[in-house]
C-alpha cells in the first residue's frame, strides 16, 4: 500500500465531510485494508441522527490506494466496471 492508514483516514473524512448535513453525524469506526480488494482502504462510519441515535450502519467509504481518492461503495463498483476492459 502506498498510502498510510492515517492518509487514507484523512481522505475518507474529507469525503464524508464535503457534503455535511446537520441532521446526521458520521462517527469513524476504523480504517483497514479492504477485504474486498487490497487496492482499497476501507473506512467504516456509524451514522447517527442529530439526537444521537444510530440510523444505519456501518457506512463504508473506500479509498483507492493508486489514485488516492475516496469514494462510496457504489462509486467504486462503477469505476471497476468502467475499467474492466482497459
Amino acid at each position: 500500500m502506498k498510502l498510510s492508514r492515517e492518509r487514507a483516514e484523512q481522505l475518507a473524512l474529507e469525503y464524508v465531510n464535503k457534503d455535511r448535513n446537520e441532521n446526521f453525524e458520521l462517527e469513524l469506526i476504523g480504517v483497514e485494508v479492504s477485504r474486498i480488494s487490497p487496492k482499497y482502504w476501507a473506512a467504516a462510519f456509524k451514522v447517527r441522527t442529530s439526537e444521537g441515535d444510530i440510523l444505519e450502519g456501518p457506512l463504508l467509504i473506500l479509498v483507492d490506494d493508486d489514485f488516492e481518492k475516496a469514494m462510496s461503495l457504489d462509486e467504486a463498483v462503477e469505476s471497476h466496471i468502467a475499467n474492466i476492459d482497459k
